[in-house]
């Protein structure tokens, strides 16, 4: 692996004065003139970004499991823009990897790692955009993007059913197990362990509620709440939307086949996440082939909604005028190296996602990007459009930096820890599992690297194999530590204004919001 030209010390924040930026040593871009207001540049191209919760690149490709996600209006929009093939999602979940899309910075940089109201936020690209005359808007399924954490910060409109919801709200049981930590408490995960049958009632009470839930938030209402938006601006100028799907997520009750499943095999199939995890023994008995061919028909759903948007925009004369970008904030694992859903670990079913890029008409861009690309630059991409200018060049980097002037993009990261900041772990679970602690991931040419922030231990893959099914390299010494020093500047303690310094457990503080809990932090 050859050395470095550079060290990584990750993207600063916003604010020209905020000390950090200073530290790292970036030149702040400073804010656009007036001359250069979107009102007065001409027809600059309206801005849609499609987040397909969930989706993994793996299943987009020939051989995904249990098969390929057929996708006609995502192949539609590549077939006239650009398909990044190593596209990489800056964390494992779902807050900090759209704080990082909309700030253009990690989240050891933005640190919204949890559910958080006391953080100072860098400046949203949407919030940049509205300034500069652009009606901007929010359309989501998710509840976590108007549930007052800072990722609506900018948008002048915000459509969801589930606006001002809170996790604990979904379900029956996650009100009674959230509040009295029952559910995922150490005897319960003990007497799941004793007698795994016993997971069974809690999914009996659980998945019809979660199932009801999601078809309530998943429906077709949020493309007829768009259509009514764009009828109804009056005004010509663009727009900015970012729409986000989550029928991906799960869970996935049109993939469970009654006939070709047992009684017992469908009950275990609905096990939530947390005993998943807690119990490693309940993941041989899911039908994982089941679960995951209903991952692939929500992604399919996916795609017909983002068939109808297209037809939306065409249907209001934007079609032509509008740049569409469609990604995922994360992946999604069926039990590669023992990781489920997301939310934790570092699989390549988790970090690696698709990204299509379709311009408005007018704009060349290259057909495709082989190189590595982190969601991170999509927020230079839509300011250098706002702006007149191509949203990156051949080899897929930015030509305009939003909010300031970046690293080289010779490593992209994922911040691959549990979600949680600081190392707040699965109750139950200990940090013996190597996916319960904080994790950095990073890709450079053909290979992966991976930094656990709790005991400094660095793993290597090549990538002409699978990591997600082969063991890494665990590298020690002097080896290790010239790993950590030139490839993790800036997370690995080197540097007094890492993220974490050294690599001893995290100071624990009082965890102070019931969703987590709801969901089994402690």
């Amino acid at each position: 692996m050859p050395a470095p030209s550079e060290p990584f010390i990750g993207a600063a924040e916003s604010s020209p004065g905020h000390p950090r930026a200073a530290a790292w040593g970036f030149e702040a871009v400073m804010r656009t003139s007036e001359r250069d207001r979107v009102e007065g540049r001409g027809s600059p191209p309206n801005l849609v970004v499609v987040v397909l919760d969930c989706a993994r690149a793996l299943s987009f490709r020939p051989g995904g499991l249990p098969r390929t996600a057929r996708a006609p209006n995502l192949e539609g929009l590549a077939s006239r823009g650009t398909t990044f093939e190593r596209a990489v999602a800056p964390s494992n979940w779902t807050l900090p990897s759209h704080m990082s899309i909309m700030t253009g910075t990690y989240p050891s940089v933005h640190r919204l790692r949890t559910f958080r109201r006391d953080l100072v936020l860098p400046e949203t690209i949407q919030a940049w955009l509205g300034r500069r005359g652009y009606d901007t808007a929010l359309f989501t399924e998710t509840l976590h993007l108007v549930g007052g954490w800072g990722l609506e910060t900018g948008f002048a409109e915000r459509f969801s059913r589930a606006a001002g919801g809170h996790g604990e709200d979904r379900t029956l049981a996650n009100e009674i197990g959230g509040h009295t930590r029952f559910l995922y408490s150490s005897g319960m995960r003990r007497l799941v362990e004793r007698i795994p049958a016993t997971v069974l009632p809690v999914n009996l009470l659980n998945y019809p509620q979660e199932t009801a839930y999601k078809a309530r938030v998943c429906g077709e209402y949020l493309l007829e709440e768009m259509d009514r938006w764009l009828e109804r601006r009056t005004d010509a100028r663009p727009f900015y939307a970012m729409v986000n799907f989550a029928d991906a997520h799960e869970p996935y009750p049109d993939g469970i086949p009654e006939e070709q499943l047992g009684w017992m095999e469908k009950q275990f199939a609905r096990t939530p996440r947390f005993y998943l995890l807690a119990v490693a023994a309940l993941q041989g008995l899911v039908p994982w082939s089941a679960v995951a061919e209903g991952y692939v028909r929500a992604l399919e759903r996916g795609d017909e909604k983002l068939g109808r948007l297209v037809d939306i925009l065409e249907r209001h004369g934007a079609g032509g005028r509008t740049m569409v970008v469609v990604t995922s904030d994360h992946g999604q694992a069926f039990g590669e190296r023992g990781i489920v859903y997301h939310g934790c670990g570092g699989t390549e079913s988790v970090t690696r996602v698709p990204l299509v890029v379709a311009p408005a008409e007018g704009t060349d861009l290259p057909r495709r990007v082989p190189g590595w690309v982190s969601l991170c630059d999509l927020a230079s991409w839509l300011k250098a459009s706002a702006l007149g200018q191509p949203p990156f060049d051949a080899d897929g980097s930015i030509t305009v930096p939003f909010p300031v002037s970046p690293p080289g993009r010779r490593i992209v990261y994922c911040e691959a820890g549990p979600a949680s900041d600081p190392n707040h772990s699965l109750v139950g679970i200990g940090t013996d599992r190597e996916w319960n602690r904080r994790q950095i991931v990073a890709y450079i040419g053909e290979t992966k690297l991976q930094l656990d922030l709790s005991t400094g231990e660095v793993v290597r893959w090549g990538l002409a194999t699978d990591p997600d099914s082969t063991e890494g390299e665990r590298l020690t010494g002097a080896s290790a530590e010239a790993v950590r020093r030139n490839f993790f500047f800036g997370y690995s303690g080197a540097d007094p204004l890492a993220p974490e310094a050294g690599f001893e457990e995290f100071r624990r503080e009082e965890l102070g919001d019931e969703q987590m809990r709801s969901w089994g932090y402690d």
